[in-house]
This record gives structure tokens, sequence and C-alpha cells, in this order.
């Protein structure tokens, strides 16, 4: 029985280093992406996450003007149709998160597609002020499921190499395109089409998203199963509602008839901040896996980045919206 022949690059693989082992491994692409075709799609529905938080944050922007005029929405209520979709994002994203952490990448983003897919789609119908911003609160939770659940999926699906850090750069530079695609068609539906196409346009969009999700992302809900992860109930609770109503009396009370003494104003205000304290403690010394563990914080120079990121988007977001008003 004659030995099997060893080959050239079997022979070239034994002798590699470890470094080259990694390089090599990096640049392949993953097991779970069977063919181009497949890891395009991926990378594309992963990507488009990005581009549809961001079209819905900037081409609304631009539609403000407009949809006050139609929907005749008082002045002292024209910024709740814009904030209250980034507002429940911003509440909901560490508790989607740890729900990807628990159930799998796969089922939080499509279920996040789905459901934004459903508000878009609705907002469209949007007849006053009140639906409207039910519907875009409700949007919110959308980016707020697939959002992490696409960074979730990324840093499984990739090794550490050139090929992770390419579809990395992909993914973020989708954000400012998505910037820029939102103000383009809001213009373009505003202009010819009527604001209510902005909505269903970027329902189409999300749509196209959802099904080549469905069909190029691995399923990883059975990795999953068993890991150990729980969910922090009583933290999720605590923050998300801290920062809703420390949010909505902070914007709220410019326009309030008396102003920060308007009492819903100050009682929302002190129920927030309450919130949050208890919210710090419950992460801090109360929740056995807490969403935002204060190790976080000690990582060098984590403190300046977070404190330079707050002041960076922070003020970037309240221009875009008061210099539209």
């Amino acid at each position: 029985m004659e030995a099997p022949q060893t080959s050239a690059r079997d022979l070239q693989l034994e002798g590699e280093s470890e470094a080259a082992r990694i390089e090599r491994l990096g640049r392949q692409r993953p097991e779970g992406l069977t063919s181009f075709w497949k890891e395009a799609g991926f990378v594309f529905s992963i990507a488009m996450s990005q581009l549809l938080t961001e079209y819905f944050v900037s081409g609304f922007t631009v539609l403000i003007p407009t949809v006050v005029r139609e929907l005749d929405i008082p002045p002292a209520a024209t910024t709740w149709p814009t904030s209250a979709f980034s507002l429940v994002v911003s509440s909901f994203l560490l508790p989607f998160g740890r729900l990807a952490d628990i159930y799998g990448g796969f089922p939080v983003y499509i279920a996040g597609c789905a459901w934004y897919c459903v508000w878009s789609l609705i907002a469209g119908f949007a007849r006053n002020e009140l639906m409207l911003d039910f519907c875009r609160a409700l949007q919110g939770l959308g980016p707020a499921a697939y959002l992490p659940a696409s960074l979730t999926l990324l840093g499984s699906m990739y090794r550490p190499g050139p090929r992770k850090n390419l579809v990395f750069s992909i993914y973020g530079a989708m954000a400012p395109l998505g910037f820029f695609v939102g103000i383009f068609f809001a213009g373009v539906a505003g202009q010819y089409a009527g604001w209510r196409w902005y909505f269903w346009i970027g329902t189409i969009l999300t749509v196209i998203t959802a099904v080549i999700a469905f069909y190029t992302i691995p399923n990883d809900r059975a990795e999953h199963i068993g890991n150990g992860v729980r969910m922090d109930w009583l933290g999720s609770l605590t923050t998300a509602g801290g920062v809703i109503l420390s949010i909505f009396a902070i914007t709220d009370s410019s326009h309030a008839p008396q102003g920060w003494a308007t009492p819903y104003i100050y009682v929302t205000l002190i129920l927030g901040v309450l919130l949050l304290a208890a919210a710090f403690y419950v992460e801090g010394w109360v929740a056995e896996q807490p969403l935002l563990p204060f190790e976080v914080f000690k990582i060098k120079y984590m403190r300046p980045l977070m404190l330079g990121l707050l002041f960076s988007y922070g003020t970037l977001g309240i221009y875009l919206l008061y210099a539209t008003l």
C-alpha cells in the first residue's frame, strides 16, 4: 500500500510560523460563508444596518418643515418626531445587545429589521402628530435590536486579520453614506412625491436588506443555547427608564408652559435622575451580569474616549436638529 503523497502546499503549511498562520487565516473567507456571493450578501446586509439607521436620522431632519406644515404640528412639539427615534434607539441598545448574546445575532437582527420595516411603513400613513411620534418611537426599537446584533455577527464570523479589517471598514463607511442617502431621498420625496414616500422608500430598502440577510447570514441560534448568559432585567428597566424620562424633561422644558417650573417637567426629571442613580447602583453592586460592567471604564483611554464621543455626537445631533428648525 502506497504512503499518501505530501504536496508542496502541505509541506509549506507544516513549516509556517505562528504569525504566518494567523495572517493566512485572517485573509481566508470564513467557513460559515461558503461562497463569494454568500459573503457579499452577508456583508451587504450587515453594512446596510448602518445605512438604514442614518437614513432615518438625517433625511427626516430635512423633512421636518414640510411634515410640520402638512400635519399642523404645533411649534412646542416639533422636536419630538425626530427626538423620539434617537431616544428609543439609545435607550434600548444595551438590553438588545444582551439579547443578541443570549439568543444569537441572527434572530435578533432579523427581528429588528422586520420590526423596522413594519413601523417605517406605518409611519408613512401618519395622519397627525401623535401617530407620527408613536411610529417614530416604535421604529427606534428596530435599530436598537439590529445594530448590536450586527456587531455580534461580524465579530464572531471573522478572525482578526486583513479581511476582518476590510469588512469593518465597509461597515463604518456605510454610516456617512447612509447620512447622505437619507438627505438625498428626503429631498427628492419632499420635492416630487410627498414626504410619505421618504418612509416608504426606507421600507423598501429595509425589506431588501431583511430578505438578503435571511438567506445569507448563518443562523447562530444553536451556538448560544446554554451559554450561561443571562438578562439583566433590573438594569435594563432602570437604565432605559432613566434615560427616557431625563431626556424628555430636558427636551420638553423649553416648550413647557412654565419652563422648568412646570410640574410634569421637574417630576419626570427627578424620576429620571432617581432611576439613573438606581441603574448605577444595580450595575455596580447588584447585577450578576451587568449590562455595562464598571471594568469597561478601567480600560486605558476609555473614559476620555467616551467623553469625546459624547461631546462630538451630542453636539452634532443638536446642531442638525435645531439648525433645521
